[in-house]
């Protein structure tokens, strides 16, 4: 009987985690309301030229104050809102940094990391933009010089 009952918890605490780390995984939201984003970017056009290389990155029109496209390996491509989550001001933008990989608001001076769109701590700093997420876009990378942006 007790090798049942403990069975059963084990059973019963495994659903409970499975179903904690699912919803934790969800997609990371933020409060920058919802614009329609869908466009192409054609790599062949010299334009682009620069997302021809992993690690490169690119801004365009689009979405509250630009769009961020990265190039974040050879099939895969990530965009960001340019409008800081911290600040919400058409003036308030995330500009690249030395290195692209980092991108930071020119007002609140929060570094966002372009892998996953978070705000950084750096040199023991806290910013105001610590811990929250740049507004996302899907990207759709056809392997053949098309990266297609929507929301």
């Amino acid at each position: 009987m007790y090798k049942f009952a403990l069975k059963s918890l084990v059973s019963n605490l495994s659903i409970f985690l499975l179903i904690f780390f699912v919803s934790a995984c969800e997609d990371v939201k933020n409060d920058i309301p919802d614009i329609p984003v869908n466009f192409t970017i054609y790599l062949d056009d010299p334009i682009y030229r620069e997302l021809r290389t992993v690690g490169n990155s690119i801004t365009v029109l689009g979405g509250h104050a630009g769009i961020v496209v990265y190039r974040f390996t050879q099939d895969e491509f990530i965009a960001y809102d340019r409008l800081c989550p911290v600040e919400q001001k058409e003036d308030c933008r995330i500009q690249a940094t030395d290195d692209d990989l980092f991108y930071t608001c020119n007002c609140c001076k929060t570094p966002y990391l372009m892998i996953d769109g978070t705000g950084q701590s750096r040199n023991d700093t806290t910013f105001p933009g610590t811990g929250k997420f740049l507004k996302a876009y899907r990207t759709y990378y056809n392997g053949n010089n098309e990266v297609r942006i929507t929301n």
